[in-house]
């Protein structure tokens, strides 16, 4: 029997400190009061002790672990190792005095084993990759500039006995756009091949490190040797101050979602203890190995307070395409709950896990979406609910189509419907910041679908915006739903503007707006989708046709 929270001593102690309702618990057990471990310990992840057990954890997956063994064997095969990462930190001297230099890696040679880094940026970074420091590089880096969450991760590196690391900021050129648009291509690679992904989870920006010690002034825990009532000993741990499962910093973080999903192994620096996430842990998270002041819990994971990382995808359950659609429209909706420092990333801190997707599963991805399930795709909409932590606005320069979850920020959502439609993709176009790359940044797209469609004229009473058919001079009967808030929404239509409704789902369509008119072709844009009433009093006046959306 293990107690986790102190709330639950409440309803059989009433009133006192946390201190006395620990004294009534001991005095009513077998033990005596002074067993009580009165603070809570501080503990310090980089001690010798805590990377033994590392070590530990490492050897057993990597020699016992079949399911790891096999994604090892995978993520091995001769035609990936072009495609690593193509600059590595390259470590030397002793951990208190470490000396490192930028390697490059020669297109087609064999990558050595290395450590990968995630991590909370926390803005621009001053210490950087630029072009004219390459050369330099190569010779010497200058250990003494680097902040500590880089500190840190060279010291864990090389406590483990291991001479590559490999961070984003330090091995991507930052002021070239040709070189971070390849190597984010590279992305899903680089994660997938690394040794063990160190996650610096508890730090919110780089100069935080996080090899410190994990006590927090102000938390308080106990913990209370416990005999059962079968005589099995056990114990009661009453906790005050952070929650054990809260979300850690990395877990706010966009870029950080498909780093741990990518990752064959990691390494997770939380801010209570250390967990260890591999294939079999991800599998079964009963095998989650962890170390520290609170390990897994399960009274937490029962109470919906698990760690809420979406830490796998089974890759090998994608070709049903219900697993597959439902796997992405939960990859988004967590995904865009998270932190985006530039929008302007919005597709590309996905795009690594979207190609790894299309690898799986042989699928078609267009600017966010995939061709052979738009039906399910396209009905999309940001949250507008009081829970939203942001709130859903399109972006002020183009980042994605108007089709495309993309070109919002805030958090999305889909709508589950039937997968029955009529829907029928005609052509689509995308173009992309790399040539014949359907995953790198889009600078524009245009989709042409074939459906039924619906003319009619926008209105705005005293009850809100609705839609009026001139035919029969009636109201529509169904709800709208704009993809901007209320206050934005005059914005976007005008008074008894022209709206075309092209249906995806049984009951649901999209709301199109007219853009522009090309030769021969009328080009519009999403504005929001519809949902049709129950009376379908102006079904006979949906007609099979073409539009084009962009």
């Amino acid at each position: 029997m293990v107690l986790d929270w102190v709330d639950e001593l409440d309803d059989h102690i009433d009133g006192g400190t946390l201190e006395r309702k620990l004294m009534v618990c001991a005095e009513k057990s077998e033990l005596a009061a002074k067993e009580i471990a009165c603070r809570p310990p501080s503990l310090f992840p980089s001690s010798r002790e805590t990377i033994t057990t590392i070590k530990n954890w490492l050897q057993e997956c990597s020699e016992t672990h079949s399911e790891c063994q096999q994604l090892h064997q995978k993520t091995k095969s001769p035609g990936k190792l072009a495609s690593g990462p193509r600059r590595l930190l390259c470590l030397s001297g002793s951990t208190s005095h470490p000396q490192l230099r930028l390697q490059e890696n020669d297109p087609g040679s064999e990558v050595p084993q290395y450590i990968a880094l995630s991590y909370c940026w926390g803005g621009d970074q001053a210490f950087k990759l630029l072009n004219h420091l390459v050369q330099v590089w190569v010779k010497d880096m200058p250990y003494t500039q680097l902040p500590q969450t880089i500190k840190d991760a060279i010291q864990v590196t090389m406590d483990l006995g291991l001479r590559y690391l490999w961070i984003d900021a330090l091995c991507i050129i930052q002021d070239s756009d040709q070189d971070k648009a390849e190597q984010i291509s590279r992305m899903a690679d680089i994660y997938e091949q690394a040794y063990v992904t160190i996650s610096a989870a508890r730090a919110t920006a780089v100069p935080e490190g996080f090899l410190h010690s994990r006590y927090i002034a102000g938390e308080q825990g106990f913990r209370m040797p416990f005999t059962c009532e079968d005589g099995q000993p056990s114990a009661v741990i009453l906790w005050q101050g952070r929650e054990p499962d809260a979300w850690e910093p990395i877990d706010k973080r966009s870029w950080c979602l498909q780093e741990s999903i990518l990752s064959p192994r990691v390494l997770e620096y939380g801010t209570h203890n250390i967990r260890f996430h591999c294939a079999r842990s991800r599998a079964d998270e009963s095998h989650l190995q962890s170390d520290g002041w609170i390990g897994h819990s399960k009274t937490f994971a029962q109470l919906n307070m698990s760690h809420p990382l979406t830490s796998s995808v089974d890759w090998t359950s994608l070709g049903d395409p219900y697993k597959f659609i439902q796997v992405w429209q939960t990859l988004v909706s967590h995904y865009t709950r998270r932190g985006l420092g530039w929008y302007q990333d919005k597709l590309l801190a996905i795009s690594a896990i979207a190609r790894k997707m299309s690898r799986s599963a042989s699928k078609t991805y267009i600017a966010g979406l995939w061709a052979e399930y738009l039906g399910e795709l396209l009905l999309w909409h940001p949250n507008h609910g009081p829970d939203a932590k942001e709130t859903p606005r399109r972006h002020a320069t183009y980042v994605a189509p108007s089709w495309s979850w993309g070109s919002f920020s805030g958090e999305i959502d889909f709508t589950f419907g039937s997968t029955m439609h009529l829907l029928e993709l005609v052509s689509y176009e995308v173009v992309t910041t790399m040539a014949n790359d359907e995953f790198s940044a889009v600078t524009d797209a245009r989709l042409e679908i074939k459906t039924l469609l619906f003319r009619a004229r926008i209105r705005k009473g005293l009850y809100g915006w609705s839609l009026w058919d001139e035919q029969t001079k009636d109201e529509v009967d169904g709800a709208i739903k704009f993809d901007v808030v209320e206050g934005e929404v005059d914005g976007e239509i005008a008074e008894n503007e022209e709206i075309l409704l092209a249906l995806v789902m049984t009951q649901d369509a999209l709301l199109l707006k007219k853009r522009m008119q090309n030769p021969g072709v009328d080009l519009y844009t999403r504005i929001g989708v519809y949902t049709e009433g129950q009376r379908m009093t102006n079904r006979p006046q949906w007609e099979m046709g073409q539009v084009v959306i962009i």
